[in-house]
This record gives C-alpha cells, structure tokens and sequence, in this order.
C-alpha cells in the first residue's frame, strides 16, 4: 500500500451530533502539563493545539478528575469545579481554530492511585487492594456511589458548557468504573455487585445522568478494556456482552483498549508487542454495537491504520504515542511525505517511564524532545548563519546537525565509521529492538534534506579544524565500554558487549555476561534467543535491569527465564580466571567456569579527548550526548535538540 493510496483514513465520521474531518485520533495519555491547581495550563494548550494543527480529527485530554479526591498523578488536570471551565473554554477555542474536535475524559481512579495523591483514603467498589498500589480501598456505601455518579454527570455538565465537543467515560485500565465492571475487583453483593446487572449499575446510571444533563444529542465516548488480561478479569468474550447494554443506556462510541494495572504492560505496549496488537478486540467490540469503534495500541503507522479501516476492524483509529512522536503525522501523510514522518518507536522512555517518575513527573519523548515545549522550542531562523562542524554521526550528533541546518547554519557531519547511527545501531540488535533503525533512517534523510554535508569514513583531526574554519563546534563523539581494574582481566581475552553486537566476535556457546544492567540483560538476550547460547549473568546489585523501564523490563526478563539464563545477583567479579571468573556473593568467595565467552557489561565511558585538543581554537564549542555524559538515548538526544538551537 503506497501513501497516496491513503483515503479511509481521512473520510469525515459521525459520533452523535459531532462531525469528525477525519478517523485519526490523539487519545487521552497523562501529560501531567496542567497547572499545579489542575486548570489547563498554556504548556497543555500548546501541546494539544500543536496534534490539532498537525492533522488528527479528534483530540481526547488526559484523565480529567470528577472529584478533588480522585487524583492519580501529582499534577491532575481536573474538572470537578466550575472553576475549571474557562481553562477548557480557552483549550476548546484554540483547538476549534485549528479545524479539530475535542473531548474531555471524565476519570476517578478508585484503588488504583496512592493516597498521599488523594488526600484521603482510597476508594473502590471492594476492600480490595490493586496489586500494583498495594493500599487497601474503603469500600463505597451507596450514598457515595450516588454522590460519584453526580460527579461524573457535573463534570460532563462542564465541559458541555465550556464548548468541548464530547466527553469520554473512562471505563477502561481498571480505574474506578472498571472495578465495578469486573469480578476481578468488584466483590460486592449488594446492587452494585454480584451478576451482570450489578457489574453494569454503577457505569450505566453514570450514562444515563450524563445523558439527562447533556441532552441527546451531545456525544458520549465510552473506553474500556476489550480485555483486562489478568486472572478473574473480563474477557473480551464477556466484554461483547455488555457492549449491547452500554449502548443502550446512551453511549455514542467505544474505545476499546486493553489491561489493568496488573497488566499495565499491554496498557502501554513497549516494543517487544507487536504494532495493532489490540485490534482483534476491537474488532469483536465492532460485531456487537452499532455506533462506531475506535481502536488503539501502538498504531504507528498510517498505511496499517488505513489497512484497519478498510477491513472494517474499527471507524477510527487512535494514535497515542505516534502522535508525540510526530503531531503533523496526519498533515504528512495527506501530502505523501513519508519520509517526514518521525515514527513512535515504543521505547516508552519519555512517555509513560517519565510519567510515573515521582521526581520527573512530565514527559517528553525520545524521539520528538519538543514535546510539552512547543513554544519554547518553536524553530527559529539564526540571527547569524555559521559554520558548523559536528563531529560524531550518532543520534545526538545527527538531532544538532538537524536543528542548526534547518535554522540557516552551514552543518558538516563527519562520522568515523561507514554507516550512521553511532550507538544506536548496536542498540538495534538485540531481540524487540529492531524499530531503533527508523530513528536512523529518519534522521539520516532529514540531515540530507536540510542540507547537512555529511563525511563518512573520516576521522576529524586537528586539520579538519583547519581546513574548514568553523565558528562552533559540537562532539558527539559518544561513549567506550569501561573496562574494569579487575586482576586477570588482560591475559583471559574477555570481549565486550559492543563487539558482541557489533559482530566483531562469534561468541562460543557458553556464555559469561559481566554486568546486568540494560546493556548486559539485552546482550544476553541476543546471546540467548538469536545465537542460541547457554548464558549465565552476573550483576552487583540485588537486581538486574534496574535501569530499564517498567513495561520493557517486563518483557525482557521473561524472556531471559524462557531462554533459561542463569541470572546471579549481588555478586562481585573478584577476579578473572581460566574460562571463568571468582565471585564473590554474602561475603563468600565462589567460582564460575566452563565458559567460551565472557563479555562485559560494565558501564560506558565518555570518549572527549578531542574536545581537550582543540579547546580555545574556536568560538563556540559543545560537548554532547555520551561524549559528555552517559545516559539513556532520551536525555541525549534532548540535550542535541537545546544546543542546535542555541548556536
């Protein structure tokens, strides 16, 4: 399927009342951009206006509270007051200006939030606790049923009034309205419990007193998950059975999503699920209404979009992570520029890892750093055109040599290897990680396009400098295996995970990784599942992976067990010995041998020499990405953003 063959994708829709230009959809996902008091705030605004601009029909907020004590983030947008109603009035214009529609999600997280958020104890249709929060819920009388679902209905009431096109019921993820839903959680044997009729009370009278409040004709969206993927949840079997119901009790479309907290890794699917893999439920949702579907979960690319909506899997299409990768995804798409697009890779780095670090709390994203910055971050033509030398052709090498051409700088790129991508062609090697390659090929062709004069094969010397008389200089020169003062390291040839996945090595078929952090786990992981090695890892600390996100340290360690790694922890190399190492684990010494291979792990070290030689030879001169800090690709690849604007 070529992209000028791209039509579904952009014929209008009707939800309700509510015309849609178009199918793509930017979903709610947690920003945490709101003003601390929870009103819109202009950082949101301009995040939401600038997916409006770039295309998508249909923009969805986050999680909006209904109540000041259901909050799930630090930093909660909210709606439970007629306070926040010229915050959404002002969001509601912008957007409109753009020739978008938007939509508030009514949110109450129940038991699956912490109480220091709250205020006050959890609540939720059982005494239950989630097994990822951990604290046990009061459970609801009925008069706070009742009180809840009023809250729901004058939260909707609100973002009529505000001139928000719709609203969403958030019945999905297992927040509060799903607890009712479900068996899983909802234990009660009262009228809010028990059979079917009593799972559904609690969401349908929340329908129905939305509907009396908001008329019939203003559109209600209802998300849910088409399976919650745990044991005692709802299948998407029984999911088809209350669909009919929720329709009937007045919902205008479903936004089937899948999960539970304690099946969060499928809510936010890291690379290691494969893209679409929540359509099947929409599908099966689809056979049981007549109102129309919208599907989601790492649809990334407009052709499988396209594709869904022609064999009528769905009407719409949800593009969540893709669209902070590329708000103007749409825009592209329409005029054939797929070269332009800059893809989600599902790392889930600055998006949904940052969003529940307590320290960090907004997101951004690895591939697109101007998220939640629009503004600030806007692209502005140089006062003063120079001549840039970047020296590294790595991602954060490639992002600054993108940034300062496109704002009128004369950028040469030289990289001393063949190929670009520096780290992250390594970094594409191991099992699940292979969509690290469309970052490359995104930025190798924008660099070209933007008129960067790139030099492969060639290593900058002090001559270069001279030859080409730059005015700034940027090293991008990143990061070397650290080779640890360990006794015997030299004389027993251990090897280190970069020649590993660089192909400077065939390993044996016994294998010693040294390390297991991020780098060591995805080493073994390659050894394992690609090369068929027999493994054995090491690590210092009581855990391996420590420094890799929640949803994908999921999925890579269940692999490592199905591969059979053999994972030691809190164990350190004392020293290296005849195809083994000594180790020493609770203050005893133990040794591992019988090994064809070791291969270390153990950390990066800047490589910035260069930066020393010719400091003082020009102007300006910046040190970037590992070459001055080891760190994850997403604060790198930022910090190349900021400094191609500054020079």
């Amino acid at each position: 399927m070529t992209i000028s063959s791209l039509t579904k994708i952009f014929e209008p829709i009707q939800i309700n009342s509510l015309e849609l230009k178009n199918r793509l959809v930017v979903p709610a996902m947690g920003t945490n951009f709101a003003n601390p008091d929870g009103t819109v705030s202009e950082r949101l605004k301009d995040y939401l206006v600038a997916r409006a601009d770039g295309g998508f029909g249909l923009i969805i907020t986050e999680i909006t509270a209904i109540s000041p004590y259901g909050k799930g983030s630090p930093v909660q947008l909210s709606i439970w007051d007629d306070k926040f109603i010229p915050g959404f009035r002002d969001l509601a214009k912008a957007i409109h200006a753009k020739e978008a529609k938007v939509a508030v999600q009514l949110y109450h997280p129940g038991r699956q939030t912490l109480s220091f958020l709250t205020g006050r104890p959890l609540v939720a249709p059982s005494a239950i606790p989630c097994p990822v929060c951990r604290e046990i819920p009061k459970e609801l009388t009925v008069e706070e049923i009742w009180e809840l679902e009023e809250q729901f209905a004058e939260g909707a009431r609100r973002a009529k009034e505000a001139g928000m096109d719709a609203v969403e019921i958030h019945g999905a993820h297992g927040y509060l309205i799903a607890q009712f839903m479900s068996g899983y959680a909802n234990h009660r044997s009262d009228a809010y419990g028990g059979d079917l009729e009593g799972l559904l009370r609690f969401p349908i009278e929340i329908i129905h007193k939305i509907r009396e409040t908001v008329g019939a004709d203003y559109p209600i969206i209802f998300r849910l998950s088409g399976d919650e993927r745990v044991a005692g949840g709802r299948t998407i079997q029984e999911t088809k059975t209350i669909i009919p119901l929720l329709e009937q009790a007045g919902v205008n479309a479903f936004h089937v999503s899948t999960g539970v907290y304690a099946s969060f890794d499928y809510i936010t699917a890291p690379m290691a699920i494969p893209p679409g893999y929540n359509v099947s439920a929409a599908s099966e949702v689809k056979k049981a209404t007549s109102v129309p579907v919208i599907t989601v979960g790492r649809i990334n690319d407009p052709r499988m979009a396209e594709e869904i909506l022609k064999e009528g899997q769905a009407d719409l299409v949800a593009m969540g992570r893709a669209s902070l990768a590329d708000p103007e995804l749409p825009k592209k798409t329409a005029a054939g520029n797929y070269d332009d697009i800059r893809w989600c890779i599902a790392c889930n780095q600055g998006c949904i890892d940052r969003l529940f670090d307590l320290e960090k709390i907004c997101i951004s994203c690895l591939v697109n750093p101007t998220v939640g910055k629009e503004r600030e971050m806007a692209l502005i033509p140089a006062p003063q055109s120079k001549r840039v030398l970047v020296v590294g052709g790595g991602p954060a090498g490639m992002e600054v040599a993108r940034v300062a051409a496109l704002r009128g700088h004369e950028v040469y790129l030289y990289e001393k290897e063949e190929k670009l991508g520096g780290q992250f062609k390594l970094a594409a090697v191991p099992p699940c990680k292979q969509e690290i390659t469309k970052i490359i090929n995104y930025l190798s062709i924008q660099i070209k396009k933007a008129g960067v004069k790139v030099a492969l094969g060639q290593e900058v010397t002090e001559k270069t400098i001279d030859n080409l008389q730059p005015d700034a200089i940027v090293i991008a020169t990143g990061g070397t295996p650290v080779i640890p003062d360990i006794p015997g390291i030299e004389e027993e040839g251990v090897v280190t995970a970069f020649d590993v996945l660089g192909g400077k090595v065939t390993p044996g078929r016994s294998i010693l990784v040294i390390g297991g952090g991020m780098v060591g786990c995805e080493t073994a992981d390659f050894l394992g599942q690609i090369m068929g090695c027999r493994v054995t890892l090491v690590e210092a600390l009581p855990r391996v992976a420590q420094d890799v996100g929640g949803s994908t340290r999921y999925f890579l360690l269940q692999r490592l067990a199905q591969e059979k790694a053999s994972i030691i922890t809190s164990a350190s190399v004392k020293r290296f010995v005849k195809d083994g190492v000594i180790l020493e684990r609770n203050g005893k010494e133990k040794t591992l041998s019988g090994f064809d291979t070791i291969v270390l792990a153990t950390g990066i070290a800047p490589v910035n020499k260069f930066a020393s030689k010719i400091r003082g030879r020009v102007k300006e001169m910046y040190v970037i990405g590992d070459a001055k800090q080891p760190r994850k690709a997403l604060d790198a690849i930022a910090e190349a953003a900021e400094i191609g604007r500054k020079i």
